[in-house]
């Protein structure tokens, strides 16, 4: 209910701040995106566990619908080079670090000029990556990392764009995620240091890398480098990307944590898309000495565990339809650690997915 009253509050005060604004900025610039999305899935999980090869204990039989993403997105200019944008997850239960936990971004733009940019507000922290960019009602079976990244976080930016808009590179600083992880208050005064360069090689390729060092005490860093690297074809008809991600908690700490994760589409026409995606990402780094399965790398908290994931699947868009998008898929998902007894430990979990999503676009309606 609060979260209702406040995304109620917020668009009676954004219809106020346009019924305002001046002459030289239209209603149409103030609200220029305006739309609610939403996506429901129905689901079959099979869970089976094996210990040193061994099948171990029942199946586990999980099936049903549930919805998973119900969104409300703003955005316009508001004059004088300054514009914003919100988007809102609308749940039902309050957030539980601060005032701003079910809004993924909230933030004011200022761009003085065609190479110059300035943002402060609540934003995705810049560090690379394409499965990592992509909007999170349109990610499926994800990596262990994307499920732990405490990726929205209050922030401030600058950037600086080439002349043809092809390259970006951004300098951001941000609130660390170990604040939301060690469940911290917003004044521990723990920060993040992203670099962060969007950008194109020749005609083909396109890049999200990223480079982070993430205070998770204060002095004390986890470093992230994350490398997202796609490519396409000429013709439009196929496209992969690949994101290498490695993370460190201190020097000596190189090559024990990384991850990789790859997707490759195949574009029948305008209307369907058939895709493979996998992942594999382990995590053999330094432990919380109080408890020996937890590990101090908040993107991956059980420490000794490895994970794999790859399935596939299809996106179907209706002819004509952008706004309703039907998908499915088939993965596999594995996650192995040796346990206490020294017995090496495989949890195997198939999913079977089905599900649509659709956009209510508002500001078409007005428009028409």
């Amino acid at each position: 209910m609060k979260t209702k009253i406040l995304t109620i509050a917020v668009a009676a005060a954004m219809l106020s701040i346009s019924s305002q604004a001046s002459a030289q900025v239209a209603w149409g610039e103030v609200f220029n995106k305006f739309k609610i999305e939403a996506r429901a899935d129905a689901e079959y999980t099979n869970r089976t566990i094996n210990i040193d090869g061994d099948a171990f204990g029942d199946p586990g039989h999980l099936y049903g619908i549930h919805g998973r993403y119900f969104n409300l997105h703003l955005g316009g200019n508001l004059g004088e080079n300054f514009s914003y944008y919100f988007r809102q997850r609308i749940k039902a239960e309050a957030g539980t670090v601060n005032f701003f936990d079910n809004t993924d971004f909230l933030y004011l733009n200022y761009r003085p000029t065609q190479n110059w940019q300035l943002r402060f507000g609540k934003d995705a922290m810049a560090v690379g990556g394409f499965e990592y960019d992509a909007p999170p009602i349109d990610v499926f079976y994800e990596t262990n990392m994307w499920d732990n990244f405490y990726c929205f976080q209050l922030a401030a930016s600058g950037a600086y764009i080439t002349d043809d808009g092809r390259q970006t590179m951004m300098l951001q600083v941000s609130q660390s995620p170990y604040v939301n992880f060690y469940g911290l208050n917003w004044d521990a005064g723990l920060f993040a240091y992203n670099l962060y360069w969007a950008g194109s090689i020749g005609s083909h390729v396109t890049t999200l890398w990223g480079v982070s060092m993430m205070e998770r005490e204060r002095g004390k860093f986890m470093n992230f480098i994350s490398l997202g690297t796609k490519y396409t074809s000429t013709d439009g008809i196929t496209d992969i990307y690949v994101d290498l991600m490695h993370h460190a908690l201190a020097t000596d700490d190189w090559g024990k944590n990384f991850g990789v994760v790859s997707r490759w589409n195949y574009h029948l026409n305008n209307e369907w898309t058939l895709f493979i995606k996998g992942s594999y990402e382990q995590n053999k780094s330094e432990v919380d000495l109080d408890d020996a399965s937890v590990s101090m790398d908040f993107l991956m908290p059980r420490a000794g565990h490895s994970y794999g994931r790859y399935g596939a699947g299809f996106e179907y868009n209706p002819k004509g339809l952008q706004s309703v998008r039907i998908h499915g898929y088939v993965a596999e998902m594995t996650d192995s650690y040796t346990n206490t007894t020294n017995q090496d430990v495989t949890e195997h979990s198939l999913n079977v997915n089905l599900g649509a999503t659709w956009t209510m676009d508002v500001m078409k309606l007005f428009k028409k």
